[in-house]
């Protein structure tokens, strides 16, 4: 890609310089530019992924049979209809409306603070899938993957349990999720 806007480029360099019209500088600043940005970003189909942040975050429901370090993902969307990115919205919203109702920042809360708001959360999808004629497994729990780019140029993932219930509102202690590296 970078051989063709160089062509564009050039061509319309030397058109500019040849011709003296000013058109021919709208396709070599842009082909410029292309050049100057990493990964094609204004032509990218996939612009949000161009230029990552050093860590971010989702969250996925999951099953388990005894121990919920031990769990595997469950389709939450043929349950409840979520999907991926709304049930990490909807867990930010119940975080920010706990947080307000104690007058503290999202920061400050304790990891048995987060594990009741996101109890509450499971309960909500339970609730969803009833009303859908569906029921979820007893056993549930509610993982955030940390992604965090790592020295090497490459990625870890790190899941955390950040709830886990046994039954409908019968919750599981977690331990603390580890905080993300700083960016």
């Amino acid at each position: 890609m970078d051989g063709l806007f160089g062509v564009i480029a050039a061509v319309s360099l030397i058109g500019w310089i040849a011709t003296r019209y000013s058109i021919w500088c709208l396709p070599f600043v842009v082909c410029l530019a292309l050049l100057a940005e990493d990964d094609f970003y204004p032509l990218s189909y996939f612009p949000m992924y161009s230029d990552p942040d050093e860590s971010e975050n989702f969250l996925y429901v999951a099953t388990f049979e005894t121990d919920p370090a031990r769990h595997e993902p469950l389709p939450i969307h043929a349950f409840t209809g979520l999907s991926a990115p709304k049930v990490k919205k909807m867990e930010d919203k119940y975080r920010e409306d706990f947080a307000k109702k104690l007058k503290k920042r999202e920061k400050e809360l304790t990891p048995e603070e987060i594990s009741e708001i996101n109890s509450q959360l499971l309960d909500e999808f339970r609730t969803i899938a009833a009303g859908k004629k569906k029921t979820l497994p007893d056993r549930l729990a509610l993982v955030e993957v940390w992604i965090e780019a790592d020295d090497d140029g490459g990625w870890t993932e790190t899941p955390a349990i950040l709830a886990a219930q046994t039954a409908p509102g019968k919750a599981l202690p977690v331990a603390p999720a580890p905080a993300p590296a700083a960016p």
